[in-house]
This record gives C-alpha cells, structure tokens and sequence, in this order.
C-alpha cells in the first residue's frame, strides 16, 4: 500500500509540472510588447513636417486611421508614395485619413528633407517623425508597412498597401483598401494580415541597446523580423548584419532561417585600432 501511494504521488506531481509547462509559452507571448490584430493602439504625439505636434486625438472627425511607416529614400517607399496620396484623397474624406512616419535616422530621413519631401510630392497628409517609440510598439519592420485601425483604434489590418511592392501598374489585389472598405461595411478585412515588402526600418545601434554583448537571440531576432508570424526569417525580412550574413546561415539554401539556424549568429568581430 504504501509503494503505490508514493507511485500515485510522483504521478501527480510530473502530471501538474508539465501541465506548467504547456502554459509557459503562452505566457511568454504576453510580454511580447508590438501590436498585434485586434489590439487597442495607445494615442502618440510626433512632430509633424508642418511645426506642430499632432496626435490621433487630434483628428476628431475620424472614423479610422491608415498608418505608414515609410522613408524619404527608400525605393519600395518611394514607389508607393502616389498610391499614398490617392488613397488619402479618397479615404480621408469618408473619415479614413493617412497619417505616415518616419522611423529611419540619418540626415536623408532627418525632418529637414521629409518637409522637402512633402512640398516636392505635395503630400496632402501628416508625416511625423518617429523618435523610435511608436514604430517600436507598432512592430513595424520595413518602409513602407501599413496599419489600419478602426474608430476604436483597433488594429484591423496590417501590411502591404497591395500585392504590388514597386510597380503600380501590376496591382491585382488592394488589400489596404479593400480593408478599408470591408471595414465601412461593417465586416471584418480579410485578410488581416500580409507580409510587408520593403526597406528594413533603420536605427544606428537602437535594436541591440547600449552594453550589449553578443548578437541577439534567435527569439529576439525572430520578433524583431518575422514579419508574417511563421517562425522563420526570409532572405526579404532579413536587415542589418543578419542580412549581409544571410547565405552562410541558411545550411539547406532554402532562402530561410530556422530558429535552429539563428542560434549561429556570431557576433561582428570589432576592428583593433
């Protein structure tokens, strides 16, 4: 009798330590901080091109909002930028405004040459610049990667503009305004959800933090990049020193990184002087 109280015992006790960790990933997912579908966005205030500070809050008459993150320079940007403006004339008075930013440092990205930007484009949107605190919360990883929210500031859509990164003229599907749409009709967009193609959003030496050692993670680098959520970095989502040592890692050429894969990120060899 008591041999098999003590095997119930230990039953018991691997049951409930397992049944722990089966919830630890869940958990862990919670403290991941980036905005995801169906998540409330926090009011934000950046300096816009025009000298003022302007915050969602200020546009009263909204029934949603199109956020861009976007760049000066860079050409999947710069290839949508028309495509921006058309969109804003159409939507924008049916209370779906366009409101881009700029997340990249550097003196092309600086607020200087984004108000040159504005006059020479004649965009008729806001276009604040970033500080590193909102594209952070956003998740935003390329330029241009669009966020649609609805009246309650819920993150409805998010993405490319369409399924055409450069070229305006092959545009078959506009999942960012058919979002739009599927939303004044009161239906949820479908999807919800596309991969971002465009220019890794740049910030001198933000990503890693001050004293850093080593590389990232492979979950860091995994949240960071990963842009459509499938647990792996394509060649198209890699930035910075992962891109440039893309080939190396990627063992089976299959034009992704495993989490496995990742776990080989050495760090840049610094030069003596």
């Amino acid at each position: 009798m008591k041999h098999i109280l003590i095997l119930i015992g230990a039953v018991c006790f691997f049951s409930v330590n397992l049944t722990a960790q089966s919830k630890r990933p869940d958990n862990m997912k919670k403290d991941i901080a980036t905005y995801q579908i169906g998540d409330i966005v926090q009011d934000f205030k950046l300096p816009n091109t025009d000298g003022k500070l302007t915050s969602l809050s200020d546009y009263k008459d909204a029934k949603g909002f199109i956020i861009v993150f976007t760049s000066n320079v860079c050409p999947f940007a710069i290839a949508n930028e028309g495509r921006l403006i058309d969109i804003h004339n159409k939507l924008a008075p049916k209370g779906y405004p366009v409101i881009a930013i700029n997340s990249n440092e550097g003196d092309a990205e600086n607020i200087e040459t984004m108000k040159k930007k504005v006059n020479e484009e004649k965009m008729p949107f806001a276009y604040l610049k970033d500080d590193a605190s909102v594209y952070a919360k956003f998740g935003a990883t390329k330029t241009p990667h669009v966020f649609l929210l609805d009246n309650n500031w819920i993150v409805q859509y998010m993405g490319s503009i369409d399924d055409s990164a450069k070229d305006p003229e092959n545009v078959d599907e506009e999942y960012l305004v058919d979002a739009v749409n599927a939303l004044m009709n009161n239906r949820t967009p479908e999807p919800t959800m596309t991969k971002s193609i465009g220019c890794p959003i740049k910030r001198g030496g933000h990503a890693g933090g001050k004293g850093r050692k080593g590389p990232p993670s492979p979950a860091v680098l995994l949240e960071r990049m990963d842009a459509n959520k499938d647990n792996k970095i394509s060649k198209a989502e890699a930035e910075g020193p992962l891109a440039a040592d893309f080939d190396r890692l990627d063992a089976n050429n299959d034009g992704e990184l495993t989490e496995a894969e990742l776990s080989k990120v050495k760090p840049k060899k610094r030069k003596s002087h």
